[in-house]
């Protein structure tokens, strides 16, 4: 389908490498420096997401370290605070009991805390009395009540204020060696003692050796003491404190074994260090959970003031690690991945310019080859007589017209605007509206039909389609004169036929009378006669067909062209158009300088003979006939007007119309003869000869018929004649 194929081409050419103004970045981009630009920022990009890697992992580290670092001193405080309650637990017993508890309901008590499963580090929870002096032998008797005559107040020598551990639970191995232990003879245990029993809160000793403690391998410890007062509750001055102090509630912690159970799994993580007072003195360590410290400084450390019990803690925590290697590969993946994707949009944005200026080169060469087809496709359309409707198949699968041709809008008379968009019904509509009175037209469907335009003129189109999958093409072809020959034609063969048929009847029917034997010799005279003028009409008007077949179908081809003087072509003319009774009928005026032309003398004057002989048989017997021949001018060229004038019966308008159509005659009556085409021959020598007639005619008075022939240039300078009557009636 070939116009669907070209339209749909060339739309498609134009939508697709008809290309976009490119914005500022999009030009930027396929310069070959931006790809190098875009990496080296990108490069630039990716070292900086590497250094925030490792500050962000950084942070995080020392985020996750302080953490743990809050986690394990929480648990130390809430270590001691717990312990601290044991202790609480112990003065309320005393209390409750009046200041009056035996050794076994202080065993008791301390099976039911269950010491060693609740409350790690602790090695037993003892009771220690205030021993003043004088009062040592009653209490040596008393322990000896109780069975433990042997154990004596040691050291044995008594200060101002002594103690003795009296009760110790559970009362199991090496607590044993605790018992009348007096702790005030250690000045580390008697300071936080005396703290205690003047504050009457808990007070925590500095770091000793516990008695339970022995051999070379013993660990440090401290002691938890809270004040026993008589009557149970605590005094409010210090001096009633001091007075009415009976004794303390102790517990000996051992430090590995409560820092074991306060690290747990931090001690994977972290190193910690325990030192005596805020300040970190010389000699304050007193734990520390990797031994020794490294010679390499920790990677993260921070320390912090621990007040437990009235005593002063420094607590250092160090960083085992800080997931640096994790933080180094996480950075390095960082970077790695950075410059793969550097890389790779670096070479993308490569290929992408070079493709772009390849496709920009290849759209600008299809550009240019659609413009040039478009162009000739343009012009074709432009050019072509047959009327062009395209539609477009739509999603809802109705058609649209898009595009129609100048020579659709010439034959319609509708602008491409009145129609361009509208479905295919619409358009029908309009075209149906167009054949004013007519019969309707065929509907715009597929398939050949034939349309009619009112006009005026009256338009016959020959309406055909093909049909694409997205497009339906119409075309009208205007077949008016096509049916107007066929008509003149149809017309021409039967006037022909009867023309013919009229003569070649009387030759036939008297030939057949001249074959009786007994016909009179005058008849067959007079029958001879007849059958020679009826053969003579027969041969003038096979001859008439000749010709105008000829010119028609070869047109001047056959013309044997020379310059002659057209004066001399109407005399001669008029010599041959007389007749034996009238040689002089015919008057020839014209003169001077010659008229020179170039024609076919023979076919002009075959043309002058016809209006000759047309003037003849229309006009009296003894009527005048009047050959002129002028120079004149028409559009600044000399012509030749060659005039028949006659006094015959002359024309009506409607007459003069037909006047030169084949087989036309004036007089329909038949009784002059002619087959009436005469001045159809004439007019088509005329034209052939780059001429025109004029015809002027009234009725009863007579015809004038002007043949206009040109001149050759050199006639230029021969002065113009006036204008006669004939000359009048040329079309300006």
């Amino acid at each position: 389908m070939e116009i669907i194929e070209h339209t749909g081409h060339a739309e498609s050419a134009e939508a697709t490498y008809t290309p976009t103004p490119p914005t500022a970045i999009e030009a930027w981009l396929t310069k070959p420096a931006a790809a190098w630009i875009i990496l080296v920022i990108s490069l630039g990009l990716t070292a900086l997401a590497w250094c925030l890697s490792r500050s962000f992992s950084q942070d995080e580290a020392e985020q996750r370290f302080e953490r743990r670092t809050d986690d394990v001193h929480r648990r130390l405080e809430q270590r001691l605070a717990t312990h601290e309650g044991a202790l609480r637990g112990g003065v309320a017993l005393f209390s409750a009991q009046g200041g009056e508890v035996s050794r076994a309901q202080w065993q008791r008590y301390v099976s039911t805390l269950q010491v060693a499963k609740h409350y790690p580090g602790i090695q037993g929870l003892g009771v220690a009395q205030r021993i003043l002096p004088g009062q040592l032998p009653a209490h040596e008797q008393a322990v000896g009540a109780e069975g433990f005559a042997h154990d004596a107040a040691k050291p044995a020598t008594l200060r101002e204020t002594d103690s003795a551990i009296v009760f110790m639970g559970p009362l199991v191995g090496r607590n044993f060696k605790a018992l009348s232990v007096d702790m005030m003879s250690d000045a580390t245990q008697r300071a936080a003692m005396l703290r205690a029993a003047e504050s009457g809160q808990a007070a925590l000793s500095g770091p000793v050796t516990l008695a339970q403690e022995g051999g070379k391998n013993g660990q440090r410890g401290f002691l938890l003491y809270l004040p026993v007062y008589q009557g149970g509750a605590v005094p409010s001055t210090v001096q009633a404190r001091q007075a009415q102090l009976w004794g303390w509630v102790y517990a000996p912690l051992r430090v590995q074994d409560l820092m074991h159970g306060v690290l747990g799994a931090e001690v994977d993580h972290m190193h910690l260090q325990l030192h005596d007072g805020p300040a970190r003195p010389e000699g304050s360590l007193f734990y520390a959970s990797l031994g020794e410290s490294s010679e390499h400084p920790a990677p993260l450390s921070r320390q912090r003031t621990l007040e437990v019990a009235g005593q002063a803690w420094t607590a250092i925590y160090e960083a085992k690690t800080t997931d640096s290697s994790f933080a180094t590969t996480q950075s390095n993946i960082v970077a790695l991945t950075g410059l793969g994707i550097d890389v790779l949009l670096f070479w993308t944005l490569r290929i992408l310019a070079r493709r772009k200026q390849q496709v920009e080169r290849d759209a600008l060469a299809q550009s240019t080859q659609a413009r040039e087809r478009t162009a000739w496709l343009d012009a074709v359309s432009d050019l072509s007589p047959n009327g062009v409707l395209v539609f477009e198949r739509h999603d809802d699968n109705t058609f649209r017209l898009v595009f129609t041709n100048p020579a659709f809008s010439d034959l319609f008379g509708l602008r491409p605007d009145d129609l361009t968009g509208l479905s295919e019904e619409a358009v029908d509509e309009w075209l149906d509206g167009l054949r004013g009175e007519l019969a309707p037209n065929p509907p715009l469907t597929p398939g050949d039909a034939v349309v009619q335009l009112a006009g005026p003129p009256l338009s016959i189109l020959h309406r055909s389609s093909r049909e694409g999958e997205l497009h339906r093409v119409y075309y009208f072809r205007d077949v008016t004169s096509e049916t107007e020959v066929e008509r003149l034609k149809d017309e021409f063969l039967t006037t022909a036929a009867h023309e013919l048929r009229t003569p070649l009847a009387s030759v036939y029917g008297f030939s057949e009378l001249l074959l009786r034997p007994d016909l009179p010799e005058a008849k067959r005279e007079k029958l001879n006669q007849i059958v020679y003028r009826q053969a003579g009409v027969l041969k003038h008007l096979v001859d008439e067909l000749l010709d105008l077949a000829r010119l028609d179908s070869r047109g001047e081809q056959d013309f044997v062209t020379q310059e002659v003087d057209l004066r001399k072509v109407a005399e001669t003319a008029a010599e041959s158009s007389g007749t034996p009774e009238h040689p002089h009928r015919i008057q020839v005026i014209g003169g001077g300088k010659p008229l020179m032309a170039k024609v076919d003398p023979a076919k002009l004057q075959q043309a002058i003979v016809n209006a000759t002989s047309n003037a003849i048989k229309y006009s009296a017997p003894d009527a005048p006939i009047v050959l002129r021949t002028v120079q004149t001018e028409h559009e600044g060229r000399p012509y030749a007007a060659i005039s028949v004038e006659d006094k015959g019966i002359g024309m009506s308008p409607e007459a003069c119309e037909r006047a030169f159509e084949r087989f036309f005659r004036a007089d329909p009556s038949g009784h002059i003869l002619g087959a009436g085409l005469g001045l159809a021959i004439l007019k088509e020598v005329i034209t052939l000869h780059g001429g025109h007639i004029t015809l002027a005619s009234e009725l009863g008075v007579g015809t004038t018929i002007t043949l206009w022939v040109p001149l050759q240039p050199e006639a230029d300078e021969t002065p113009l004649a006036a204008p006669t009557q004939a000359q009048s009636l040329l079309p300006a």
